[in-house]
């Protein structure tokens, strides 16, 4: 039985409903805002950027911590002991200040206290350093993909990371945790300043994000085609050669991540669906990670991921809205389906 659903004959399902209703003030006090945005929101998107640019800062560090050759044998590892140290410092910092605005976590806190005591207990010893580099930096374990996107839902009432947090040993996983927890929140998205609204009715609100100085024109051209037409709540957020999305009711909360790669020049679109609807429909998603399907079981509660290119700047926004139209929606799920034939 599915955790954001719950079927007609759950006498339960008034407190899913309740979850999914927004705050009506809230509502109320978002449409009555006038004018340029307020200095909370703008140092909130400072903030927001401030993490795109620290979450790239420390995927490099990752990667450039790796041992050189040169580093594996005589006084090379001394030095690489050396640089190893000043990196998990340096990462320490940026992650510091990300949780800091972002994701409070004593138990991140004290694993990143944890693998700096193992970079120094490692000392000058080849293996035990190439062990913490492998197992303290970059490791991802199997399952923890998965672990992540159980909990990291827009929209979802009983998101617990803690459980996840216990299980967080590399700081690649931290980073995974973190970066999905931002994005596929709503409440930070929408705490960010307006720059369009279509001012719809709620169910149908349609937000464009930022400022002035971060808008593109992937972001814009969205906007400007769902602002008319679109039946979810959308929050779009434009940045510089980026652009966030969360489609609400679109397998429960689609988040998109559509960037611009600098060197050829091409877009690529990762997205998260989050429950799976309709199996079927879903696994005709471009580029999805293809759902098993299940005969007789219900897999609301499973999700996937998926990743697709778009070679022009001008083809993206309506690929964009074209994908949104093939995520499968809850009207699509099979026992309503199924009510709708006995209808007929």
């Amino acid at each position: 039985m599915s955790e954001y659903e719950k079927q007609p004959n759950n006498t339960n399902n008034n407190s899913d409903i309740l979850s999914k209703m927004p705050s009506f003030k809230k509502w109320r006090e978002k449409l009555a805002k006038k004018g340029e945005a307020s200095p909370e929101e703008n140092k909130q998107f400072d903030a927001f950027v401030d993490f795109f640019k620290r979450d790239n800062d420390i995927k490099k560090y990752l990667v450039e911590l790796s041992p050189k050759e040169q580093e594996l044998y005589g006084d090379g590892v001394i030095e690489y002991s050396d640089r190893l140290y000043d990196g998990i410092r340096d990462i320490s910092r940026n992650m510091a200040v990300i949780m800091h605005n972002f994701y409070q976590s004593d138990t991140l806190e004290q694993r990143l206290e944890q693998i700096k005591t193992d970079v120094v207990e490692a000392g000058a010893n080849q293996e035990k350093l190439k062990q913490v580099y492998q197992n303290d930096f970059i490791a991802m374990a199997p399952d923890f993909s998965d672990s992540v996107r159980k909990e990291a839902i827009g929209y979802y009432y009983r998101k617990d990371l803690s459980g996840v947090e216990k299980k967080t040993k590399s700081i690649n996983e931290m980073l995974h945790l973190i970066h999905s927890s931002i994005v596929n929140d709503e409440t930070i998205l929408q705490s960010l300043p307006v720059l369009k609204s279509n001012d719809g009715e709620y169910d149908n609100q349609i937000k464009l994000y930022g400022t002035e100085a971060s808008r593109n024109p992937v972001a814009e051209e969205i906007f400007n085609i769902l602002k008319d037409g679109n039946e979810a709540y959308t929050d779009i957020v434009s940045l510089p050669n980026r652009t966030l999305m969360m489609v609400r009711d679109r397998g429960h909360a689609l988040t998109m991540d559509i960037g611009k790669d600098v060197k050829s020049g091409k877009y690529f679109i990762d997205y998260f669906v989050p429950k799976i609807c309709n199996v079927d429909k879903v696994n005709k998603l471009p580029g999805v990670r293809q759902v098993k399907k299940k005969e007789g079981v219900d897999q609301v509660r499973e999700s996937t991921t998926g990743t697709f290119s778009i070679e022009k700047e001008s083809d993206v926004a309506k690929a964009v809205v074209d994908f949104i139209d093939m995520v499968p929606t809850d009207d699509d799920m099979p026992y309503i389906q199924n009510l709708k034939k006995s209808a007929d």
